[in-house]
Formats: structure tokens, C-alpha cells, sequence
């Protein structure tokens, strides 16, 4: 028997009710249950963990409401597995559950796939603008049966000017009337770009419209600091453009793979948490344009401080330090078509790892700089630094800030720095494999003793790199 407590300081009186009910339960041999609820709706089963204040926020009522629905409900003491009546839907009557939404998904999708009315969904969600909901959000969803799935397989068609209700019926050999009635459409009122589903096929239904057959967005959740990772499949071959927020997304084809489409993008460190609209256009060859958007929510990282450190003050001027910003920004800032790595990437040095990525720094005693824009690794001067992955040298110089510094591309809005070098060893234009000796350790440039600064760009966001070696993009 387990129990959720919402109270850090449980009352003499509610500790006194506690121990009346255990006695009450085993005199009676049988399992605690609430009263009998008194007032009519929809009921959801309390899972384990989850605290009634919680509760109350995902419906969208008070906890005294709760109780008020609930004779014999303790506030101070929810019973994981107890039905709790939820007020506000008397009309309803059913459990309610809960189902993440996925990729593509939309209202309407969910409507069709487990057999809900919209009304009652925007009802128990509290949905006031249908574009506002977001990858892997909690849908509430009212089950009314031993099952939910009402049309397991089926396709959505975006309608055009040409080709309405009647033109997708024809073209699929279905009942246009039937289909109305499925779709709960008014024949004469279906809007271009509207989607109608059509039952059928081997493929679970989805809020995606065809011609686009899969959407994988991650990984998730999205973090500051983090490389976000766009695939979209298409039944046909398309061009797909896109935004996420004020950042556009270039997608790039896979050769390996036919009609699919890879886009990556870095999230800044300073990047607010919150939900930000991902829209995807894919034209096909016909002139057809088929829209997506939905939103992305994203979190904030665990970052450290570094120490005080104490560095040349020529390093930290900013007018040396703008300029050495700009010449490396417009480095990585070319997007190459072709994609040369395949897998993780490797680190680049046996060092030992000393400085996170994202830290936040002071330079000799003054106000916060800025952050750490990759990660350091100690080692004697002279010891070897290698490729992560394979590439094209695109950056080869001495600079007042990060000393022998060498940029390699690694396609597709990928690029690696490598700071403070004692010698470089490669040249603008080498190509490079993983593990091959692009340099050597040293102290050039800002810094207070022999290290690697390794960083990278994605799309022109400086990223923790080491994400690539701990996951296989794209």
C-alpha cells in the first residue's frame, strides 16, 4: 500500500484520520477506496508519484474543488490508484487518461485515431489555440471502452483549391458522404489545406499530411547549449524548408536514404526556455505545398562556474577580441551540401578534461564575460591533437585570442576549433580522417597553461561537442 503525501508537515488531526482508516481497512480485509463520488464527470485513476496538486493543475480545477467532487477525500493524503472524480465535465462519463503527443500529431489526428469528439478534447484540455500544443505534451484523453483506437490506420490529405472532399474520394475510392461523416466535415466547407483522414492502409495514423510519412525531432528534450536534429521522410521527392523560432533550418538531402531530409541546428546557451514554433514546408514537384507546425518546448542546462582567472589583458580587449569573433563566424558560417562523418564522433585528446562547456567566466577580477565556448583538455605541450571525425581544413591561423587556431568542416553546418595549438599540422583544404594528427598541444593565444580548446558549430551556434560523441547524429 503506497501513498502520495502533498503535505511536508501532515497535521495531528490528519495523522489521527490516517490511522482510523488503516484500522478501518484491515478490520475490514479489503483495499481502501474513496467514498462514493457524489457529483457526475469523468473519473482518472491517481498513478503512482503523482501529487493531487498536480492533479488539479492538468484539469484546470482547485484541490478544494477536488474534494468538494470527492466525499472522503484526505488533500493531505491521495492513495496512488484511488478514482478521483474530476469536476467541470458532468456530462462526461468514462476514465481519463493520458497519451504524450507525438511528432506530427494534432487534435484532429487524436480525434480520429481514438474515437474523440474535438469539443471533447478542447474541453478537457483546455486547448484555447490548437497550435499551442507541443512535442511529447500530456493529452487528456477520455476512454469509454476497454479501448481507445477508433481508427488504428489511415492517412491525412491536405485538401487544395483543385482537389476537394469529392476530388480525394475519387481519388481514393471512398464514399465522399461516408468520409464527411468520418471526418465530421461539411463537404461544401472544406478549406485548402484542411485535412481530411482516410481509414485504411498499414501505416498508424498521424496528424502528418501526406506526401510527409515520418517526422523525427531530437534528441529531447531540447537544452540550451544542445544540437537539435530535424528528419523528415516525404512519399515523393519534395524540397523542404523550414524555421525553428527566428533560426531557419537548411535541410539537407540523405544520399543513403530517398526522399529524406536532415536539418541541424545548434540551441545557444542562453537560449530562454520556452516553446518555440517548428514549421516544415515541403513543395513537391507538382507545385503542391504541404505546411506542418508544431511547437517545441525547450528546458535549461546544468551549467558550472569556473574560477576567477587571471589572462593577458590584450586577450580580453574587445577590440581584439570583436573582430577575432567575426573572422571566425564568418568561417563556419557556409553550409556544404555533402556530409563527410558517419556515427559518433571521437575526442580529439587523451588530455584530461578541466573546463566545461557553458561555464560561466570572469577574466582578472572584472564583471562576468561571457561563457565557456567548448571544452578544455590539459596535456603537456606537444602532445598529439586528432580529428573526431572526418573533414575538410577550412581555418588555419595564429590569433590574439585563441593562439594556433584550426577550423575543420565536417558538411551539413558541422564545424570543430581547436584553440591554442603549439604547431599546426595540417593546411586549408587537407582533407582529414578521424584519428589522423591535425596538431599539437600548446599555451598560444588566451590562457593560463598548456591545453586544447575544443569547439563547435552547429549552423553557427557554438554547441557542447561533446554530444556528437555521445550520439549519433544526424
Amino acid at each position: 500500500m503506497k501513498w502520495i503525501l502533498n503535505s511536508p508537515r501532515p497535521s495531528l488531526n490528519a495523522a489521527r484520520a490516517v490511522l482510523l482508516i488503516l484500522v478501518a481497512a484491515f478490520s475490514l480485509g479489503g483495499p481502501l477506496r474513496l467514498a462514493q463520488a457524489q457529483t457526475p464527470g469523468p473519473h482518472y485513476v491517481v498513478p503512482e508519484g503523482e501529487a493531487l496538486s498536480t492533479i488539479a493543475y492538468r484539469f484546470g480545477v482547485t484541490i478544494d474543488a477536488l474534494v468538494a467532487a470527492n466525499p472522503g477525500l484526505n488533500p493531505d493524503l491521495v492513495r496512488a490508484g484511488a478514482a478521483l472524480t474530476i469536476p467541470g465535465s458532468p456530462a462526461l462519463a468514462g476514465t481519463l487518461t493520458t497519451h504524450p503527443l507525438e511528432q506530427g500529431e494534432t487534435l484532429a489526428s487524436l480525434g480520429h485515431r481514438f474515437g474523440q469528439q474535438p469539443a471533447t478534447l478542447v474541453q478537457l484540455n483546455g486547448v484555447l489555440n490548437p497550435e499551442q500544443l507541443y512535442f511529447n505534451e500530456k493529452i487528456v484523453l477520455l476512454e469509454q471502452g476497454d479501448a481507445l483506437t477508433a481508427m488504428p490506420a489511415g492517412r491525412a490529405y491536405p485538401a487544395t483549391a483543385q482537389l476537394g472532399l469529392l476530388g480525394l474520394s475519387a481519388a481514393h475510392n471512398q464514399n465522399p458522404w461516408a468520409l464527411a461523416a468520418t471526418n465530421q466535415l461539411a463537404p461544401a466547407r472544406l478549406l485548402p489545406q484542411a485535412l481530411v483522414y482516410i481509414p485504411g492502409g498499414d501505416r498508424p495514423l498521424t496528424g502528418l499530411p501526406a506526401p510527409l510519412s515520418e517526422l523525427l525531432v531530437g534528441p529531447l528534450p531540447a537544452v540550451q547549449g544542445h544540437t537539435l536534429s530535424v528528419k523528415l521522410t516525404t512519399d515523393a521527392p519534395a524540397t523542404v524548408q523550414g524555421t525553428l523560432g527566428v533560426w531557419t533550418l537548411t535541410f539537407e538531402a540523405d544520399a543513403s536514404a530517398p526522399n529524406t531530409h536532415y536539418a541541424l541546428q545548434g540551441l545557444p546557451r542562453f537560449l530562454e526556455a520556452d516553446l518555440y514554433p517548428l514549421v516544415i514546408t515541403a513543395t513537391l514537384a507538382s507545385g503542391q505545398v504541404v505546411n506542418l507546425v508544431q511547437r517545441l518546448p525547450t528546458r535549461e542546462g546544468e551549467f558550472l562556474s569556473d574560477g576567477p582567472l587571471t589572462v593577458d589583458p590584450a586577450t580580453i580587449d574587445p577590440a581584439v577580441t570583436e573582430p577575432e569573433n567575426a573572422l571566425i563566424a564568418a568561417a563556419v558560417a557556409p553550409v556544404t551540401p555533402e556530409r563527410y562523418w558517419l556515427g559518433p564522433f571521437v575526442l580529439p585528446s587523451v588530455g584530461v578534461e578541466r573546463s566545461q562547456y557553458g561555464s560561466l567566466r570572469v577574466y582578472n577580477g572584472g564583471a562576468l564575460t561571457g561563457f565557456h565556448t567548448g571544452v578544455d583538455y590539459s596535456g603537456p605541450i606537444g602532445q598529439p591533437i586528432t580529428a573526431p571525425a572526418p573533414g575538410v581544413v577550412v581555418f588555419k591561423q595564429l590569433t590574439t585570442v585563441r593562439g594556433n587556431a584550426t577550423l575543420i568542416d565536417h558538411g551539413w553546418g558541422v564545424y570543430t576549433g581547436y584553440w591554442h595549438q603549439s604547431e599546426q599540422l595540417v593546411n586549408v583544404g587537407d582533407r582529414v580522417e578521424t584519428g589522423q594528427v591535425i596538431g599539437l598541444n600548446g599555451n598560444t593565444g588566451r590562457g593560463t597553461g598548456p591545453h586544447l580548446h575544443w569547439e563547435m558549430f552547429v549552423a553557427g551556434v557554438q554547441v557542447d561537442p561533446r554530444q556528437f560523441v555521445e550520439w549519433a547524429f544526424p
